[in-house]
């Protein structure tokens, strides 16, 4: 069996996915919020969505362009937590900002 990452600090490990194509937790758990475009490697942290800002006038100018219609950066999938109702995720994400 494999062990998973542990969850503290999780705040710091954006962007997540394998290929880093999610750039919140927010937007992973929230599906419709995932953006196709977005800026990495721009430092300040989204409180509301619990990962680094990914999009704005400095997150351009500070970051890099991902764009998950490239080959090998699709954000598609991941699903997780789906079945649980907008309350209860947004509930999960609150408690994620504690770690």
């Amino acid at each position: 069996a494999c062990a998973g990452m542990p969850l503290d600090a999780i705040w710091q490990r954006a962007p997540y996915l394998h290929n880093g194509s999610v750039p919140t937790l927010r937007a992973l758990l929230l599906l419709d919020e995932r953006p196709a475009r977005f800026y990495r490697a721009y430092n300040v942290y989204d409180w509301r969505g619990v990962g680094f800002i990914a999009a704005g006038s400095s997150a351009e100018k500070e970051g890099v362009e991902f764009d998950t219609s490239v080959r090998g950066n699709s954000n598609a999938g991941h699903t997780y937590g789906q079945e649980l109702s907008i309350q209860d995720r947004e509930a999960l994400l609150e408690y994620l900002k504690t770690l």
